[in-house]
């Protein structure tokens, strides 16, 4: 029972701290880690065990899921380059370099001091784009940014497990490991590819939207434990299957859409809100755990490594971005960006969830039942890091945007939202015009008032027409969503031809979700 009390009062923690976000220029996960720290001063407070595989299996695959439904792969594409650079190489670097401060400095064994590297490295795509949604930056840092926390996962995931292995077992084999990196990697692949080919097929079978969207919901876990189960990467799986549903969301009903917007956006405040005060109900029994060292060394032990992860980030950033660019090819068709904005993303390396997932799933016990060597230690330092990043970087990072000079594109997303907006009254306007209301069986009065809606728009987007709903006639029903179809289409292709950003695509395309699902409720039976 202490426990359930415990949850109910840590969703209201929750809720508290994300309405004060609201009201605050501060990212929602900077309040949540310092509540989070809050929650660890609350004297009494019952111990919450979780399995560790539990914990991960809980939290990164619906979070992946959803990073890569929004996920926009021509950017991805057009950016592969820099956020290869970081996400693997970065990763890669900085796994090593904390290792070897832990190693030499803490007197961790390789095999642990690798996990602790694996657990730190990979900023999170959830906090970078809270934090950098509400400080204008370009488009293009945005991208970057998303695109690096949503593929450094896979990279740190799959050192993370060697080194677990390593550390749990007692040997290691740079042959296997090196099999086992090509095999989790392409099986993770294949099986989230087939899972997210069969969800769509499923999908398009089913017309109900609570089914369609629990079949969506539980796509992630399938992909995530069917790459588990034949020991794939589970990350690369659920972020293959995220890319093929992206690529089919239009295959569910407007209603379901409306719906699954509104699920996702719920669980995704709830797992992440959870993870960040799970910090605070955990950190007394860590920190309690931790023997052998008194509270000044575990204070050096935070900041070398914190120190690690900030300095290794920023002297990768520059030569990455320097490098590139020896060749003329690669300078002609991607100029050099400028100081200010690599700088931006060498400070922008926060962490967040997945790096708490991936301490708190560290093994409490090795073969032969013996303690995990220097979990808590471990896990203490992963959350200094998450803190620091969090709060010193989130929170410092507006003023280093502000004293580089880095702004947002100079047309920024109204200006794209109006042309596309234009663009697809345009599109309905041109369908009906080729309407015949005789031969079509419409009504030529509602035809004009449907025209007359477009045109409304066309020259008053600011404002949006209170014509009324059309009535009851299931002609003019099936002409309107022939008309929302054609511009459904024509924001398709604005898409493909960079026209308009992913997010500008996802607003407009949910306002014609809405019309949609309008006119469904009222169309007569």
């Amino acid at each position: 029972m202490e426990t359930l009390e415990l949850l109910i009062g840590l969703l209201a923690a929750v809720a508290v701290v994300v309405r004060l976000a609201g009201r605050t220029t501060i990212p929602e996960p900077v309040l949540l880690v310092l509540a989070g720290l809050a929650v660890a001063l609350i004297p009494g407070l019952p111990q919450v065990e979780l399995e560790p595989e539990l914990i991960l299996a809980l939290f990164l695959p619906p979070l992946l899921y959803w990073a890569a439904l929004h996920t926009d792969l021509r950017d991805l594409r057009a950016n592969l380059r820099p956020i290869a650079l970081l996400a693997v190489g970065l990763v890669l670097v900085t796994t090593a370099a904390v290792a070897a401060l832990a190693h030499a400095m803490l007197g961790l064994p390789w095999a642990v001091a690798v996990i602790l590297g694996a657990v730190v490295s990979p900023p999170d795509p959830v906090a970078a784009t809270a934090v950098a949604g509400r400080l204008g930056l370009p488009k293009r840092i945005v991208t970057i940014l998303e695109g690096e926390g949503l593929l450094d996962d896979a990279t740190a995931l799959v050192v993370y497990r060697l080194a677990v292995a390593a550390a749990v077992s007692g040997t290691f084999s740079f042959g296997e490991a090196g099999t086992e990196l090509v095999v989790s990697a392409v099986g993770g692949t294949a099986v989230g590819l087939a899972v997210g080919w069969v969800g769509s097929r499923v999908l398009r079978r089913v017309s109900e939207a609570p089914v369609e969207n629990t079949v969506k919901l539980l796509l992630p876990y399938v992909a995530w434990l069917a790459a588990e189960r034949v020991h794939a990467s589970g990350v690369l799986a659920v972020l293959a299957c995220g890319v093929v549903m992206a690529r089919h969301w239009g295959a569910i009903s407007s209603g379901a859409r409306l719906q699954a917007r509104q699920l996702w956006d719920w669980l995704v405040f709830v797992l992440e809100g959870l993870s960040f005060v799970l910090i605070g109900v955990q950190l007394r029994t860590v920190v309690e755990g931790i023997e052998g060292r008194s509270l000044a060394d575990l204070a050096l032990a935070a900041l070398a490594v914190n120190l690690v992860v900030v300095v290794v980030r920023l002297a990768w950033v520059y030569p990455a971005s320097w490098l590139p660019r020896l060749s003329a090819r690669v300078r002609e068709r991607d100029p050099f960006p400028g100081l200010p904005a690599i700088t931006v993303i060498g400070w922008a390396g926060m962490r967040g969830v997945v790096t708490l997932a991936l301490a708190l799933a560290i093994p409490t016990e090795v073969d032969g039942g013996g303690p995990f060597p220097e979990r808590n230690l471990v896990v203490f330092l992963s959350f200094t890091v998450i803190v620091v990043s969090l709060v010193g970087q989130g929170l410092t990072l507006p003023l280093v945007i502000r004293w580089l000079g880095v702004g947002a594109d100079d047309e920024g997303p109204a200006g794209d939202s109006r042309r596309a907006l234009a663009r697809l009254s345009e599109v309905a306007l041109d369908r009906l015009d080729a309407v015949d209301p005789e031969a079509d069986r419409v009504p030529a009065e509602l035809v004009e008032r449907l025209r007359e809606r477009y045109r409304a728009r066309l020259a008053h987007l600011d404002q949006q027409g209170e014509d009324g709903q059309p009535d009851g006639s299931r002609a003019f029903a099936e002409l309107v969503h022939d008309v929302l179809g054609a511009q459904r289409e024509e924001l398709r292709r604005l898409r493909e031809r960079g026209a308009v950003t992913a997010d500008v695509a996802r607003r407009l395309d949910h306002d014609l979700d809405v019309e949609e699902s309008r006119l469904e409720r009222e169309r007569p039976g």
